[in-house]
């Protein structure tokens, strides 16, 4: 009976859990959100991102655009992938297509 409880109550937060994107590169979907150094800007700057459409999300190209840009956070968001609607002003955000290439980036 109480396995079954268990299972019951873990199961759930199983389903909630993400252990990344096998292949993916650190910092890139899938994996831990790229985090800018202590003490950096607390805004996204959307005129940094021009020129990164059509560039691969590699870890080096992520880092550079948070840099770049002075968020704080970056999230890299595949086709189909779940992602909240909040808007946080100090994070940035780079859809990819199927093959890891940047198709949008916007500060959100």
């Amino acid at each position: 009976m109480r396995l079954h409880l268990l299972l019951i109550c873990a199961l759930p937060l199983a389903a909630c859990s993400h252990a990344g994107t096998p292949g993916a590169a650190p910092g890139t979907a899938g994996s831990t959100p790229v985090v800018a150094a202590p003490g950096a800007p607390a805004r996204c700057n959307p005129d940094a991102l021009k020129g990164l459409e059509g560039q691969m999300a590699s870890k080096a190209v992520v880092d550079k655009a948070v840099k770049d840009s002075g968020a704080r956070h970056a999230r890299v968001v595949k086709p189909g992938m779940a992602v909240t609607m909040d808007f946080r002003e100090d994070r940035l955000t780079l859809q990819v297509d199927e093959n890891n290439r940047i198709s949008g980036a916007s500060c959100s």
